[in-house]
């Protein structure tokens, strides 16, 4: 990366050094898996003035051992540390080959205390991801590091770098040393990097195309993209942003908890619902867009969004318009892989996720089925009933925060399921019902389904009738023996159509087929009767803009 290093970010690394000088604590714990970081690090230890005086600059890494850290016309470098032996036969004979080195954990602390007892000494400990204290004895020599007299009055530190701090160390050993969560990487670090590896391959990125790069990239640590772009450029001779978005999409599936998906349709592919598209454009959208002009106002940013009521009513599809008419991205939390069987887990899942979603942000992050999290309590006790309260209480704080500029959009089918404090005013800015569609909107549905609305993007079925008769058609036989379908069974009657014309070897479909279709089409109407008066029951509790609610009412 040549001089690129000098251009990078070290905030991070010098927050930590500003809590040692201050004596907070001489153990450093820097939450980062990035590689790039880590000779950051390493580089910045070897390059800064505060350093020069120190007599002794140690890495420990689990494959190579205990080591040096020395300067080199490409960097720092790793040089074994070799122990010398006393006087015996056996320590001569060692000590003639210049020692032996030290690869376990435990010997390799014991051999530093000393050091960073008796001398200005620097520790790293990299790429830490678990620790055997019983083996190790890790936490131990840390607790004691970090109150040891001696370690703090020669002006020793530790530094410990892991991609999980909780998961490494316990509550008490964390509260002993500075743990600081490293970004993955800065819209400024991008846009160095880019125009660096750019310059590498002779190409040229105006302005504009430099800002696109960095906005795609978002989210991804300096080893990430790297890599990414590098494997765009061997793909496509340049950097094309369809094939680094779907590559950094392929690496945020890998986690398990986050996708990021590329929205398809938009309202115009959505039947019906015009009051609450009107409602979301005037609230959500013109709101974003035209953003100066609210912050004139003091108006604040839509921050989240919470679609409730029966399944099959467009909700989730609603979501994914949402984010292709904002042109944001549309992060998908992926919640039923949250929670794990092992204790911790769940917690450190919700928080990577939280956390990787904010780098990515402005973004839509979609929440489906939110009731999972939106319980304090579950009827189970022990460390599981633990577990959700715990994932309950991130994510609480998360739709909180202020700064938060991921706009959270969650559905859910039993909002009564929902804590109070999940869904008080502040929380979610807007609590939008999504109710059986009336007789308009029913007919709207048909027609988006058939490709018979302008600006839609779905093929138009081929039919024997002008779609003005179709729709004539429609509106008069069809959707009156419809009353109280939802959006994904007028969208099923669509289809069964098709099927019943195929399956009479047609070649377009006509109005029989759709009544054909109908006729064997069944709705238990007396237990959507009971669920439409309980959605409205709902919509009235959560809903609370009275306004809002009565064109909901009017338009079914």
């Amino acid at each position: 990366m040549g001089d690129t290093w000098d251009l990078l970010d070290d905030s991070w690394i010098e927050s930590g050094l500003l809590k040692r000088k201050s004596n907070y604590s001489p153990v450093i714990v820097y939450e980062t898996s990035d590689p790039k970081r880590v000779f950051q690090l390493k580089r910045f230890i070897l390059k800064d003035q505060w350093f020069k005086d120190f007599d002794h600059v140690f890495v420990y890494d689990q494959w190579e051992g205990l080591g040096g850290l020395v300067p080199s016309i490409n960097g720092p470098v790793f040089e074994p540390y070799k122990k010398k032996l006393g006087s015996s036969p056996l320590g001569q004979r060692l000590s003639a080959s210049g020692g032996f080195e030290i690869g376990h954990l435990k010997s390799v602390l014991k051999e530093v205390d000393q050091f960073l007892k008796t001398s200005k000494t620097t520790f790293i400990l990299e790429n830490m991801s678990e620790n055997r204290e019983w083996e190790t004895g890790l936490e131990a020599a840390l607790r004691a590091w970090a109150t040891d007299p001696e370690v703090i009055t020669k002006g020793s530190i530790v530094f410990v770098l892991t991609s999980d701090a909780e998961k490494l160390l316990s509550d008490y050993t964390r509260g002993l040393a500075v743990v600081l969560p490293v970004d993955e990487s800065s819209q400024s670090e991008r846009a160095i990097m880019i125009t660096q590896i750019a310059a590498e391959f002779e190409l040229n990125l105006d302005r504009e195309r430099l800002y696109e790069l960095t906005v795609a990239t978002a989210g991804l640590n300096l080893h990430q993209l790297e890599s990414i772009l590098l494997e765009t450029y061997f793909k496509s001779g340049g950097f094309d942003i369809e094939t680094i978005r779907n590559l950094k999409s392929e690496l945020v599936k890998r986690s398990g908890i986050l996708e990021i998906r590329d929205p398809v349709f938009g309202f115009a592919d959505i039947g019906g619902y015009q009051v609450i598209k009107d409602f979301i454009k005037k609230n959500v959208i013109d709101v974003l867009r035209f953003s100066e002009r609210a912050r004139k106002f003091s108006l604040p940013l839509p921050k989240g969004v919470l679609f409730f009521g029966p399944p099959g009513n467009g909700k989730s599809l609603f979501a994914n318009a949402l984010a292709r008419e904002i042109k944001l991205p549309f992060i998908n939390l992926v919640t039923e892989n949250i929670y794990s069987k092992w204790l911790g887990e769940s917690g450190q899942r919700m928080k990577n996720a939280i956390r990787l979603a904010e780098k990515m942000s402005p973004a839509i992050v979609f929440v489906d089925e939110i009731d999972r999290f939106g319980r304090r309590t579950v009827s189970t006790d022990g460390s599981a009933g633990e577990e959700t309260r715990r994932v309950f209480s991130q994510f609480l704080e998360w739709l909180g925060r202020p700064d938060r500029e991921a706009i959270i959009v969650g559905t859910t089918n039993v909002p009564e399921h929902l804590d109070e404090a999940f869904i008080r005013t502040g929380r979610f800015d807007y609590k939008i019902p999504f109710l059986y569609p009336g007789k308009a909107a029913r007919l709207d549905v048909l027609a988006v389904h058939l490709g018979l609305k302008e600006a839609c993007s779905r093929p138009k079925a081929p039919m024997n009738i002008p779609a003005e008769e179709m729709l004539d058609f429609l509106r008069d036989e069809v959707v009156p023996i419809t009353r109280h379908f939802s959006c994904a069974e007028l969208e099923e009657l669509v289809i069964r159509s098709k099927r019943v014309a195929f399956n009479k070897g047609k070649e377009v479909l006509e109005p029989e087929d759709f009544l054909e279709a109908a006729s064997t089409f069944t709705v238990d109407l007396r237990q959507r009767e009971r669920s439409i008066s309980l959605c409205m029951e709902q919509a009235r509790r959560f809903t609370d803009d009275r306004s809002f609610l009565d064109a909901i009412e009017d338009e079914m």
